[in-house]
Protein backbone atom coordinates (compact mmCIF):
# COMPACT_ATOMS: atom_id res chain seq x y z
CA UNK A 1 0.00 0.00 0.00
CA UNK A 2 0.98 3.65 -0.23
CA UNK A 3 1.38 3.78 3.55
CA UNK A 4 3.69 0.76 3.55
CA UNK A 5 5.81 2.32 0.80
CA UNK A 6 6.04 5.50 2.86
CA UNK A 7 7.12 3.40 5.83
CA UNK A 8 9.95 1.84 3.85
CA UNK A 9 11.16 5.27 2.75
CA UNK A 10 10.94 6.56 6.32
CA UNK A 11 13.13 3.66 7.45
CA UNK A 12 15.65 4.46 4.71
CA UNK A 13 15.75 8.11 5.76
CA UNK A 14 16.06 7.30 9.45
CA UNK A 15 18.80 4.71 9.00
CA UNK A 16 20.63 6.35 6.10
CA UNK A 17 20.73 2.89 4.49
CA UNK A 18 19.26 2.69 1.00
CA UNK A 19 20.66 -0.75 0.18
CA UNK A 20 17.36 -2.32 -0.79
CA UNK A 21 16.55 -4.83 -3.51
CA UNK A 22 13.16 -5.84 -4.90
CA UNK A 23 12.57 -8.86 -7.14
CA UNK A 24 11.92 -7.02 -10.39
CA UNK A 25 13.83 -9.68 -12.30
CA UNK A 26 12.86 -9.34 -15.95
CA UNK A 27 15.34 -6.54 -16.64
CA UNK A 28 18.05 -9.11 -15.79
CA UNK A 29 16.85 -11.70 -18.34
CA UNK A 30 19.81 -12.40 -20.69
CA UNK A 31 17.58 -12.59 -23.78
CA UNK A 32 15.96 -9.22 -23.09
CA UNK A 33 19.29 -7.62 -22.22
CA UNK A 34 20.78 -8.75 -25.53
CA UNK A 35 17.74 -7.51 -27.45
CA UNK A 36 18.01 -4.08 -25.79
CA UNK A 37 21.71 -3.93 -26.66
CA UNK A 38 20.97 -4.87 -30.28
CA UNK A 39 18.27 -2.20 -30.47
CA UNK A 40 20.75 0.47 -29.39
CA UNK A 41 20.33 3.90 -27.83
CA UNK A 42 17.11 5.69 -28.73
CA UNK A 43 17.07 9.19 -30.20
CA UNK A 44 13.30 9.75 -30.17
CA UNK A 45 10.21 8.83 -28.15
CA UNK A 46 9.08 5.23 -28.15
CA UNK A 47 5.83 3.31 -28.09
CA UNK A 48 5.86 0.09 -26.08
CA UNK A 49 3.13 -2.56 -26.00
CA UNK A 50 3.25 -5.30 -23.39
CA UNK A 51 0.58 -8.02 -23.50
CA UNK A 52 0.41 -10.13 -20.34
CA UNK A 53 -1.80 -13.19 -20.78
CA UNK A 54 -2.11 -13.75 -17.04
CA UNK A 55 -4.86 -16.37 -17.17
CA UNK A 56 -7.50 -17.23 -14.63
CA UNK A 57 -6.70 -17.77 -10.97
CA UNK A 58 -6.94 -21.19 -9.44
CA UNK A 59 -9.32 -21.70 -6.54
CA UNK A 60 -7.61 -20.83 -3.27
CA UNK A 61 -5.06 -18.43 -4.78
CA UNK A 62 -3.91 -15.76 -2.33
CA UNK A 63 -4.63 -13.18 -5.04
CA UNK A 64 -8.33 -13.75 -4.34
CA UNK A 65 -7.85 -12.33 -0.85
CA UNK A 66 -7.96 -8.74 -2.05
CA UNK A 67 -9.14 -7.42 1.29
CA UNK A 68 -5.84 -8.33 2.95
CA UNK A 69 -3.42 -8.92 0.08
CA UNK A 70 -4.36 -6.19 -2.40
CA UNK A 71 -5.33 -6.59 -6.03
CA UNK A 72 -3.79 -9.10 -8.39
CA UNK A 73 -2.21 -6.33 -10.45
CA UNK A 74 -0.72 -4.81 -7.29
CA UNK A 75 1.02 -8.15 -6.76
CA UNK A 76 2.20 -8.74 -10.32
CA UNK A 77 2.08 -5.44 -12.16
CA UNK A 78 5.37 -4.08 -10.87
CA UNK A 79 7.25 -6.69 -12.89
CA UNK A 80 5.83 -5.36 -16.14
CA UNK A 81 6.08 -1.68 -15.27
CA UNK A 82 9.71 -2.13 -14.24
CA UNK A 83 10.49 -3.94 -17.50
CA UNK A 84 8.94 -1.13 -19.54
CA UNK A 85 10.75 1.58 -17.56
CA UNK A 86 14.08 -0.24 -17.90
CA UNK A 87 13.64 -0.57 -21.66
CA UNK A 88 12.75 3.14 -21.90
CA UNK A 89 15.53 4.21 -19.50
CA UNK A 90 13.19 6.40 -17.47
CA UNK A 91 10.60 6.43 -14.71
CA UNK A 92 6.92 7.09 -15.56
CA UNK A 93 5.40 10.49 -14.83
CA UNK A 94 1.73 9.50 -15.08
CA UNK A 95 -0.51 6.44 -15.09
CA UNK A 96 -3.88 5.96 -16.74
CA UNK A 97 -5.84 2.74 -16.21
CA UNK A 98 -9.14 1.35 -17.46
CA UNK A 99 -10.73 -2.02 -16.82
CA UNK A 100 -13.02 -4.30 -18.75
CA UNK A 101 -16.44 -4.75 -17.20
CA UNK A 102 -17.01 -8.09 -15.54
CA UNK A 103 -13.42 -9.32 -15.18
CA UNK A 104 -9.93 -8.34 -14.06
CA UNK A 105 -8.62 -7.31 -17.50
CA UNK A 106 -6.77 -3.98 -17.43
CA UNK A 107 -5.23 -1.49 -19.83
CA UNK A 108 -2.51 0.56 -18.13
CA UNK A 109 -0.94 3.46 -20.03
CA UNK A 110 2.30 4.92 -18.68
CA UNK A 111 3.70 8.24 -19.88
CA UNK A 112 7.41 9.06 -19.66
CA UNK A 113 9.33 12.37 -19.55
CA UNK A 114 10.41 12.30 -23.21
CA UNK A 115 6.91 11.62 -24.51
CA UNK A 116 7.33 7.85 -24.72
CA UNK A 117 4.36 5.71 -23.76
CA UNK A 118 3.98 2.13 -22.59
CA UNK A 119 0.68 0.26 -22.68
CA UNK A 120 0.39 -2.84 -20.53
CA UNK A 121 -2.55 -5.06 -21.42
CA UNK A 122 -3.09 -7.32 -18.43
CA UNK A 123 -5.69 -9.92 -19.37
CA UNK A 124 -7.12 -12.86 -17.47
CA UNK A 125 -9.50 -14.09 -20.17
CA UNK A 126 -7.02 -15.31 -22.79
CA UNK A 127 -6.35 -18.98 -23.62
CA UNK A 128 -3.55 -20.81 -21.80
CA UNK A 129 -2.24 -21.95 -25.20
CA UNK A 130 -1.22 -18.36 -26.05
CA UNK A 131 2.20 -17.08 -24.80
CA UNK A 132 2.08 -15.40 -21.41
CA UNK A 133 4.23 -12.34 -22.20
CA UNK A 134 4.76 -10.63 -25.55
CA UNK A 135 6.32 -7.21 -25.94
CA UNK A 136 6.95 -4.78 -28.81
CA UNK A 137 9.03 -1.60 -28.56
CA UNK A 138 8.87 0.77 -31.54
CA UNK A 139 11.17 3.79 -31.96
CA UNK A 140 13.57 5.39 -34.45
CA UNK A 141 12.39 3.18 -37.31
CA UNK A 142 13.16 0.02 -35.34
CA UNK A 143 11.15 -2.63 -33.52
CA UNK A 144 12.24 -4.82 -30.61
CA UNK A 145 10.06 -7.88 -30.11
CA UNK A 146 10.09 -10.31 -27.20
CA UNK A 147 8.19 -13.60 -27.45
CA UNK A 148 7.62 -14.96 -23.95
CA UNK A 149 11.33 -15.06 -23.02
CA UNK A 150 11.83 -17.82 -25.59
CA UNK A 151 12.88 -15.72 -28.58
CA UNK A 152 13.65 -12.06 -29.26
CA UNK A 153 14.18 -10.07 -32.43
CA UNK A 154 15.11 -6.56 -33.55
CA UNK A 155 13.97 -5.13 -36.90
CA UNK A 156 15.68 -2.13 -38.48
CA UNK A 157 18.09 -1.61 -41.35
CA UNK A 158 19.20 -5.10 -40.43
CA UNK A 159 17.31 -7.87 -38.69
CA UNK A 160 18.51 -9.82 -35.69
CA UNK A 161 16.73 -12.90 -34.37
CA UNK A 162 17.92 -14.79 -31.32
CA UNK A 163 18.27 -18.51 -31.10
CA UNK A 164 15.20 -20.16 -29.61
CA UNK A 165 15.71 -20.93 -25.94
CA UNK A 166 14.74 -24.28 -24.45
CA UNK A 167 11.46 -24.71 -22.61
CA UNK A 168 12.92 -23.44 -19.33
CA UNK A 169 12.50 -19.66 -19.75
CA UNK A 170 15.16 -17.50 -18.13
CA UNK A 171 13.38 -14.45 -16.71
CA UNK A 172 16.47 -13.19 -14.93
CA UNK A 173 15.99 -14.45 -11.37
CA UNK A 174 19.44 -16.03 -11.08
CA UNK A 175 21.17 -13.04 -12.66
CA UNK A 176 19.40 -10.64 -10.31
CA UNK A 177 20.37 -12.65 -7.23
CA UNK A 178 23.97 -12.82 -8.44
CA UNK A 179 24.02 -9.05 -8.97
CA UNK A 180 22.60 -8.47 -5.49
CA UNK A 181 25.16 -10.74 -3.82
CA UNK A 182 27.98 -9.08 -5.77
CA UNK A 183 26.83 -5.63 -4.65
CA UNK A 184 26.69 -6.74 -1.02
CA UNK A 185 30.12 -8.37 -1.14
CA UNK A 186 31.85 -5.48 -2.89
CA UNK A 187 29.95 -2.57 -1.39
CA UNK A 188 29.02 -1.43 -4.89
CA UNK A 189 25.67 0.15 -5.81
CA UNK A 190 22.49 -1.91 -5.71
CA UNK A 191 21.60 -3.44 -9.09
CA UNK A 192 18.46 -1.29 -9.31
CA UNK A 193 18.53 2.26 -7.88
CA UNK A 194 16.15 2.94 -5.00
CA UNK A 195 14.53 5.75 -7.02
CA UNK A 196 13.58 3.27 -9.71
CA UNK A 197 12.17 0.77 -7.21
CA UNK A 198 10.05 3.52 -5.66
CA UNK A 199 8.84 4.84 -9.02
CA UNK A 200 7.78 1.39 -10.18
CA UNK A 201 5.98 0.64 -6.92
CA UNK A 202 4.23 4.02 -6.89
CA UNK A 203 3.10 3.55 -10.48
CA UNK A 204 1.78 0.08 -9.70
CA UNK A 205 -0.20 1.35 -6.73
CA UNK A 206 -1.50 4.31 -8.75
CA UNK A 207 -3.38 1.95 -11.04
CA UNK A 208 -6.04 1.47 -8.34
CA UNK A 209 -6.46 5.22 -7.95
CA UNK A 210 -6.66 5.62 -11.71
CA UNK A 211 -9.39 3.00 -11.97
CA UNK A 212 -11.37 4.67 -9.20
CA UNK A 213 -11.00 8.20 -10.56
CA UNK A 214 -11.26 7.51 -14.27
CA UNK A 215 -8.44 9.96 -15.04
CA UNK A 216 -4.66 9.92 -15.37
CA UNK A 217 -2.73 9.97 -12.10
CA UNK A 218 0.35 12.17 -11.91
CA UNK A 219 3.10 10.53 -9.92
CA UNK A 220 4.23 12.77 -7.07
CA UNK A 221 7.79 11.52 -7.18
CA UNK A 222 8.19 11.88 -10.94
CA UNK A 223 11.65 13.03 -11.90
Amino acid sequence: SEDELAGVLAAVEESGNDRLQVGFNRRFAPLLQEAKSRFGVRTGPANLRYLVNAGRLQHGSWYLQQGTEGSRFAGEGGHFIDTASWLLDADPVSVYAVSTSGNDDLQVVLRYPDGSTATISYVTTGPSSFPKETLDLVADGKVLRLDDFVRASVYGTKRWVSSRLPQARDKGQNAELAAFVRAVRTGGPMPVPLESLVATTAATLAVRAGLAGGAPVTLAGAR
